[in-house]
């Protein structure tokens, strides 16, 4: 098939760009470089908040943009500030603080580029379902308050977004139940399989995209992308190339262009190297 020129590749950063150590290899440090160097802009797209994307993806081959918190907001690198963002409605927000949530399932609010958590569940990350290395990620990245319902209540207008973490699957599956069927002008996503990430419904990683892509002048034809979870989806489907890493999420795979290699080899880069060589 011929390929259009690629001026924009989009990707996922955990599980899909960084390994399972949460490292950039040199050999994809270099292919990121060398498209950078054609002109291709290069855009993080996280479901991590800003405070929290690693120093070495921000200063990576000039990266200039990036989108956090699924798709809640863009920000520039090199005016580092947020220059767009789509943030819950304060209605939605109250209503989620109307839930009575089980004492298995911890609230965070991702509030101005910054995730916040009560104290109890940053010290025990894993009785809510977190593995080793997201328990030492919680407790690297977040910031505690001692109720989390009533910082969420203070900020209601200006929360980014929401996440919901729980062990028990059934309990889960539930709570995604209730959310989407009584929360208004939301969606209901996950990263990883023990959180629900609630976001405003016209938020997610690919309509921010397409934002940056119309800001930028590039169409979808000249854009590809990479992820590895169900909130990618829509980022992959936003773009011509959607590729879905081999160690991604079933989901995740069918509804991409193609599947990519895995992340600890490299399988984003070697996909870049066959559209800008």
């Amino acid at each position: 098939m011929k390929k259009m020129k690629i001026k924009l590749i989009a990707t996922d950063l955990d599980g899909t760009f960084l390994t399972d150590k949460k490292e950039i290899t040199p050999f994809t440090r270099s292919v990121v470089e060398e498209a950078v160097m054609k002109g291709i802009c290069f855009v993080p797209a996280t479901g991590r908040a800003f405070s929290a994307v690693p120093k070495e993806v921000l200063s990576l081959a000039h990266t200039e943009y990036v989108i956090t918190s699924n798709g809640a907001a863009i920000y520039s690198v090199s005016k580092k500030k947020r220059i767009y963002e789509c943030l819950l409605a304060e209605e939605s927000v109250k209503k989620v603080l109307e839930l009575d949530l089980a004492p298995e399932v911890a609230l965070e609010a991702f509030w101005q580029g910054t995730p916040y958590s009560e104290e109890s569940y940053i010290a025990d990350p894993e009785k809510f379902g977190a593995t080793a290395y997201g328990a030492a990620y919680v407790k690297r990245t977040r910031c505690p308050v001692k109720s989390i319902r009533s910082f969420i209540c203070e900020h209601a207008g200006t929360i980014d977004s929401l996440a919901f973490t729980c062990a028990d699957e059934k309990k889960r599956r539930e709570l995604k139940r209730i959310l989407e069927e009584t929360i208004p002008g939301v969606y209901v996503t996950s990263s990883v399989s023990h959180m629900l990430e609630v976001g405003h419904a016209d938020a997610g990683k690919g309509r921010t995209l397409l934002h940056l892509m119309e800001l930028l002048g590039i169409s979808r034809e000249e854009a590809m992308a990479f992820g590895d979870a169900d909130n990618d989806i829509d980022m992959l489907a936003a773009v011509r190339y959607g590729f879905a890493m081999n160690n991604g999420m079933e989901n995740c795979k069918k509804a991409a262009y193609a599947v990519a290699g895995n992340n600890n080899e490299d399988g984003v880069a070697k996909e870049i190297l066959k559209f800008i060589r």
